[in-house]
């Protein structure tokens, strides 16, 4: 019994100790981990500052090689500049054509004081000086400076006068026949270094660098430095030698040998307890030299925050693991909740996405769905009424117009699926601005009549013929009149005005503006903020009983952007509205040359080869082109296109319409073997590419598989016509030629 009595306290003992043990080590783990932090951030305090000092010298040596380097290209600009404006100064003289002694010293005087010069003189070959304006100078060196004027290689100098300011002097050889005495002369002008010092911004107060400029033999040229009392850089450094409290890390003897080389060196300088960065360098066109130098502090003062800014943020991380430690369990489910947060901002997104693409979907439904409705029901009507010739034909007329609209709708789609991939490509062919302009005026003018609105069209062309891509231009211009008539009610009236202004454009283009105004329904100013958005309407009544895509001025936008130019809008809500394009049009180098436009009916009796895959394709381009005259045959695909043509005699097709997507052998291969065929016509027949891909890459690549030309499908008769009358016309005339 006393055995399990004893056992029991041991038992508890042994109980209540257990829980301890982790909370020991708990403890054991804390005071470890603050000795760590503790090490740690006395590791990164003494490493940050003792590496500031080394990391300022780094810094400082990179930052004064550039700045001396920014300088020297300032000054070498400054002095290309005046040395400019002297030039300026003798070619406006003797263009003046003064010829007598007294006319031409006024007129070096009022020519070189009109650009900034405060002394003017001529140095005459014997030696003799003449002043024309300002005060007499001392010219450094003079007859070496003259020499280098006369030979090139020293076109400055310094001079002063006798009140001590000091000018930088330029000087240009002059010639005279008139006057032999000013053969050989040279003729000199000044600028104040003061003005000097502030073009090139070397003023102390605005960069806390004192710049200095020294002669060769170390004198002073500019001394930024008003406490340095001293006539010598080199004089000063060597004075300096051994005084207390004065360390250069650089002798004066050393620097001299860095100036006769013309290199460049940096060094250190503790002056009364204060350290100096300098640099000094030569510079270009002189044999001066400027030295540079910046004090410590400038640099030392935020590089050194900088290095307690990082004691502070390691002596912060330390408290941060600690208290991530700490807060294991809180910071976890904070993630989670982070983690929650972002699936429902994920499926917010995916929510917002399904909604616009059923927003889109709907959208396309209704609008293909409109112009499919009427297609189905007159097809329906015209076989209800096939003995009735004119119900048949208003029946016609109406599927041509649906199914203009659904064309228009399904390019509008898929240039916008273009554009916004960034695929679309604009071409730079020549176009003529009237033809373009006839051609947008007659099917606005349609519409416009059609919904009984006045349509004006007005125009000033100074360069009708320009370098641009005409389909996309002739877009803007159609879906701009098209928004502008359909939004204008019966009695109104839309304006076209394109006009070539006078003001300048760049690289010699010509600016054009074009105004579409109308008298309609207008905008909202909220809605014009988003009117080049994609899929945007206004949300008004009149807005939803008109057909449309809210793609139209999308597309305007972005083709407008790709062609580098702008567009504007204003409008006033029942006042009406006027959008405003400028375009830089490239000029056309051949604009004089017109070529007169072939008669489509001259391809009465042409034999044409049409390769198609789809007989239903074939059908409709059979009886189509052949009701205008001409002679069809048929190849089912790109292989027997080429082998009718290949066992055809020379000539005998006058042309060949390819579709570009075929069995066996597409378009693009067909061409390439028809164009290889070792026969007379194989390269003179025009191929035109009649598909319906429509892209301009997809024009680019039918041109450079060989074809002449591209029209795209639906075929427009009349475009198919005019394209093979040139084409057959060309050839023809190359053939006379020949």
């Amino acid at each position: 019994m006393t055995g399990e009595k004893n056992r029991e306290p041991a038992a508890r003992a042994a109980g209540s100790a257990s829980p301890a043990r982790p909370v020991r080590a708990i403890r054991l783990g804390a005071l470890g981990l603050l000795a760590l932090c503790a090490v740690v951030f006395a590791a990164v305090t003494f490493t940050a500052v003792g590496m500031s000092d080394v990391t300022i010298d780094g810094v400082s040596a990179g930052f004064m090689e550039q700045m001396s380097a920014q300088i020297r290209l300032n000054f070498a600009s400054e002095m290309r500049l005046y040395r400019s404006e002297l030039e300026s100064t003798r070619l406006a003289v003797r263009a003046s054509g003064a010829t007598g002694r007294a006319e031409l010293r006024d007129g070096f005087a009022q020519e070189a004081a009109a650009r900034g010069f405060a002394y003017v003189g001529v140095i005459y070959p014997e030696g003799r000086t003449s002043l024309l304006l300002g005060p007499e100078l001392a010219l450094d060196e003079r007859d070496a400076f003259v020499d280098g004027v006369v030979d090139g290689s020293r076109p400055v100098t310094v001079g002063t006068s006798a009140d001590g300011e000091s000018m930088l002097v330029f000087g240009e050889v002059l010639e005279n026949r008139r006057l032999p005495e000013l053969n050989g002369a040279v003729l000199v002008a000044g600028v104040p270094l003061g003005e000097v010092v502030s073009a090139l911004s070397l003023d102390v107060s605005a960069t806390q660098v004192y710049t200095h400029i020294i002669r060769p033999d170390g004198s002073f040229i500019l001394n930024s430095n008003k406490n340095l009392d001293a006539d010598s850089y080199l004089g000063m450094l060597r004075d300096n030698e051994g005084r207390p409290g004065v360390d250069y890390d650089i002798t004066a003897d050393e620097l001299a040998q860095v100036m006769d080389e013309r290199g460049s060196v940096f060094y250190v300088a503790v002056v009364g307890g204060e350290r100096y960065a300098s640099y000094l360098a030569p510079l270009e066109g002189t044999d001066w030299f400027i030295v540079s130098v910046l004090p410590h502090r400038v640099l030392h003062d935020p590089i050194d925050s900088l290095a307690w800014s990082l004691v502070a943020a390691a002596f912060v991380g330390c408290l941060a693991i600690l208290v991530a430690l700490l807060a294991v369990f809180v910071r976890y489910l904070r993630l989670l909740r982070s983690q929650m947060d972002e699936l429902d901002r994920a499926r917010a997104a995916s929510d917002a996405a399904s909604l616009a693409k059923s927003r889109f979907l709907s959208n396309m439904s209704h609008d293909i769905r409109t112009p499919m409705n009427a297609i189905v029901g007159m097809t329906q009507i015209a076989r209800e009424h096939a003995d009735d010739p004119a119900a048949v034909s208003g029946c016609l007329d109406k599927i041509a117009n649906s199914s203009a609209h659904l064309l228009n709708l399904v390019n509008d789609v898929l240039d916008m699926s273009r554009i916004e991939s960034g695929r679309m490509e604009l071409a730079s062919e020549r176009v003529s601005l009237p033809e373009t302009l006839d051609a947008v005026e007659a099917i606005a003018r349609t519409q416009a009549e059609a919904r009984g609105v006045t349509f004006v069209v007005e125009r000033e062309l100074s360069c009708p013929v320009v370098l641009t891509d005409g389909t996309r231009l002739s877009q803007v211009l159609l879906n701009l009149l098209s928004n502008a008539v359909k939004f204008t009610p019966r009695g109104g009236e839309v304006t076209l005005r394109v006009e070539q202004g006078t003001e300048p454009a760049p690289d010699g283009r010509v600016r054009t503006h074009v105004w579409v105004r109308d008298t309609g329904i207008g905008m909202s100013e909220e809605f014009m903020r988003r009117i080049f958005d994609s899929f945007e309407r206004e949300d008004t009544e009149r807005v939803r009983k008109t057909e449309g895509t809210g793609l139209g001025m999308s597309i305007v936008k972005r083709i407008v952007d790709g062609m580098g130019g702008s567009i504007q809008v204003s409008s006033e809500k029942g006042h009406g509205s006027t959008f405003h394009v400028t375009l830089d049009l490239e000029r056309c180098a051949d604009e004089a040359e017109r070529l007169a436009e072939p008669d489509p009916a001259s391809l009465a009796g042409a034999r044409v080869l049409l390769a198609e895959d789809n007989e239903l394709n074939w059908d409709v381009a059979s009886e189509l082109l052949g009701a205008c005259g001409l002679e069809l045959d048929w190849a089912e695909n790109g292989r027997e296109c080429v082998e009718r043509f290949s066992a055809s005699e020379p000539g005998h097709y006058d042309a060949i319409l390819m579709d570009l997507r075929m069995p066996e052998m597409t378009g693009y291969e067909a061409t390439r073997a028809i164009r290889a065929l070792d026969r007379p016509d194989a390269r003179s027949v025009p191929i035109v590419a009649m598909t319906a891909d429509a892209f301009e890459e997809d024009r680019q690549r039918a041109r450079e598989a060989g074809m002449d030309a591209h029209v795209a499908k639906p075929i427009d008769v009349a475009e198919v016509l005019r394209v093979l009358a040139r084409l057959v016309g060309e050839r023809d005339d190359g053939r006379g030629g020949a």
